[in-house]
């Protein structure tokens, strides 16, 4: 089993204000939290999957963290496409691999544990595509992962839209990994620079 692990990282972050990216939390910029997971999960996957880390980003500071990290670096010439165009950037460079994981970078709470063990239990589903969820109503989110069956699918989204339009459509194919705490699931919109803090869009 062949599975390419893609970080997103090429949005402009408009919402956020600046370059949200690079804001720390926990003291570190928010995409190394993320590239450093994804690194770690293919060293502790290694003894059962092939694994390989990739970046899709258009930022010279992640390029240079990721190059001295040995990790491949793909740059998206064109962020105003939206995240449609990072997932399509990092599908070219990889239709080998027999499924792709797609995280996005800013999800600092997302643990390493959680994405390795949704991966193993998606591949023994048997199921083509697998995401994270909270809750009875089934809040699903990011990093979600697709074997090559949807790769033409993913080809074919356009604009802003990611993977979860895939998602809705083949909800019968699609494993749900149940997460015990919601905070996993949250992403860093809209900071509060005066506490040196984050808040949640619409919080």
């Amino acid at each position: 089993m062949n599975i390419a692990l893609i970080m997103l990282a090429a949005g402009n972050s408009r919402r956020f204000g600046s370059n949200k990216l690079l804001f720390p939390v926990d003291g570190r910029p928010m995409y190394q939290i993320t590239l450093d997971r994804l690194k770690q999960i293919k060293a502790d996957l290694s003894q059962e999957f092939e694994c390989k880390v990739i970046v899709v980003t258009q930022y010279e500071e992640i390029r240079k963290y990721a190059s001295e990290e040995e990790i491949q670096v793909l740059i998206n010439p064109h962020p105003e496409k939206g995240i449609s165009f990072s997932i399509q950037i990092g599908l070219r460079e990889h239709q080998d691999a027999d499924a792709c994981l797609f995280a996005v970078s800013d999800q600092p709470w997302m643990t390493t544990r959680t994405i390795e063990n949704m991966i193993r239990a998606f591949l023994r589903s048997g199921k083509g595509i697998g995401c994270p969820a909270f809750g009875q109503e089934g809040k699903t989110g990011n990093p979600c992962i697709f074997k090559k069956t949807y790769y033409r699918e993913l080809m074919e989204l356009e604009g802003d839209t990611g993977g979860k339009k895939v998602i809705r459509q083949h909800l019968d194919d699609t494993f749900v990994y149940e997460l015990k705490d919601e905070k996993q699931l949250e992403d860093v919109d809209v900071p509060l620079m005066e506490k040196g803090c984050y808040e949640r869009n619409g919080q």
